[in-house]
């Protein structure tokens, strides 16, 4: 029997209204006129046997079921969208991932390794975007995220990477050329913390001896590209993950100026959601993280 499923152009007009809940802008939108859009929302309602909108006054609300529906028109016309753009791009092979990850790991970790996985899986692409917190995957584009924290996350499933070691860091000046710098000495700096990572400072202190300081002193950055940017301008000293700053380190740009480190009880973890399966360019993502990741553990181990 022939499926009834509704038109294409009246699912545009439903989501451009649903939007801005007026209808001459969601014709703007379209390009079309504003009783055109009328028309496709009342025989997308027909279709239906739902009432989208209460209109009042001249003005338009989404129903409870309106709203409902709305959002699940808005990922599946992104999601086509997203396989339109793909297949064009790589002519019925390949793919193309949304990763989500943590921004300084992209920058310093992932972007530099990629050529790496291209050179083996050349008609994949991955597209990155930057999202420190934890979030749900239902209505996001992301195919997984690597995500720094616990092993639990809502909704995903989770594949350890690699741990980390946190160190203070400095510009090679910035305590005046003097020989012996202490625990004190950097505690009596000002210091560079990490806007989401609140109490890292007073665990560094703590497990120092230095547990009377008040951790809590210093700017604070989104950010840790923002913390080694900070600590290499002389602003004062950041607590920033080894791995993060080698290079910086040996090339002289920043020190380390006492041995003491933070080593973290979370992790960077390979994130991917339970309620999908993952998509072949997904698959041969994850098995080359995974290898890249253990590579690098057992390079830091």
């Amino acid at each position: 029997m022939r499926q009834r499923l509704p038109s294409l152009s009246s699912l545009r007009a439903f989501e451009a209204a649903a939007l801005h809940l007026n209808l001459r802008r969601a014709a703007a939108d379209l390009f079309i006129t504003e009783s055109a859009v009328s028309r496709q929302i009342a025989a997308l309602e027909s279709l239906l046997g739902v009432q989208l909108f209460h209109r009042a006054n001249q003005r338009i609300t989404l129903t409870a079921a309106g709203a409902l529906y709305s959002r699940q028109v808005r990922e599946l016309l992104r999601q086509l969208q997203r396989d339109t753009l793909d297949i064009m791009a790589h002519e019925g092979a390949g793919g193309s991932v949304e990763l989500a990850c943590v921004p300084t790991l992209a920058v310093e970790w992932l972007i530099p390794r990629l050529p790496a996985f291209y050179a083996r899986h050349p008609q994949v692409v991955v597209n990155i975007s930057a999202q420190s917190d934890v979030f749900l995957f239902d209505g996001t584009p992301y195919d997984a995220a690597i995500h720094f924290g616990e092993a639990a996350y809502p909704g995903a499933r989770a594949e350890r990477m690699f741990g980390e070691e946190s160190v203070a860091v400095c510009h090679p000046g910035f305590f005046g050329g003097k020989r012996r710098i202490t625990a004190l000495d950097v505690a009596q700096a000002p210091r560079l913390h990490l806007a989401t990572r609140r109490f890292d400072w007073q665990h560094w202190l703590e497990s120092a001896g230095l547990d009377e300081v008040n951790a809590m002193r210093g700017a604070r950055f989104e950010h840790h590209s923002m913390v080694i940017s900070a600590a290499r301008a002389g602003l004062g000293v950041g607590l920033v993950p080894r791995f993060l700053v080698e290079e910086y380190l040996a090339r002289d740009l920043l020190v380390i100026p006492v041995a003491h480190s933070l080593r973290s009880t979370s992790a960077y973890y390979l994130v991917s959601p339970d309620s999908r399966p993952m998509s072949d360019a997904m698959l041969r993502l994850r098995e080359w993280l995974l290898e890249a990741a253990g590579a690098f553990a057992d390079g830091q181990g």
